[in-house]
This record gives C-alpha cells, sequence and structure tokens, in this order.
C-alpha cells in the first residue's frame, strides 16, 4: 500500500509536464483560429515528444518497470529517426 503512495505522489508531483504540454497544444490550437487543420513547427513538435518521453521513463522508473521490459512484451514497431 505504501508503495502505491509513493507512486501517487511521484505522479503527482510530474503532473507539471504534461499540464504544460496541454498548454502549449491548448495555444497552438487557439492560432489555428478554428481551421481544420493546426500547423506546429517541428523543433516545438520535437520538445512535447521528448516531454512525453521523460514523463513516460520517469513513471517506469518508479513503478520499477523499464522500457525494454514493456518492449519485449509488445509488438515491434519499426524505429523511426528524428532529425534535429
Amino acid at each position: 500500500m505504501e508503495k502505491n503512495d509513493n507512486i501517487g505522489k511521484f505522479v503527482s508531483r510530474h503532473l507539471s509536464q504534461l499540464k504544460l504540454l496541454s498548454l502549449v497544444l491548448e495555444n497552438e490550437l487557439d492560432h489555428a483560429k478554428g481551421g481544420r487543420e493546426v500547423t506546429v513547427d517541428r523543433g516545438l513538435l520535437e520538445n512535447m515528444l521528448d516531454s512525453i518521453e521523460i514523463f513516460t521513463e520517469d513513471c517506469e522508473t518508479a513503478t520499477g518497470t523499464t522500457r525494454n521490459e514493456r518492449r519485449a512484451t509488445a509488438e515491434q514497431k519499426p524505429q523511426v529517426a528524428r532529425l534535429n
């Protein structure tokens, strides 16, 4: 039970990353002025993906699972290289 409490506290502290990401996406939608398509700068999108990956890795570390263990059980997806 104590481990679940610690994980809950850990996640709640790190939710600020996702809240910030949510605000950035909301801002981009507002700039689109109601259009069907939204254009996002590649650098901004890469930073958003990095934020999600950091959050995910932090949560996996807190729960004791690693990315490699998760991938071993999941179907392998093709690797895509991101160019900066």
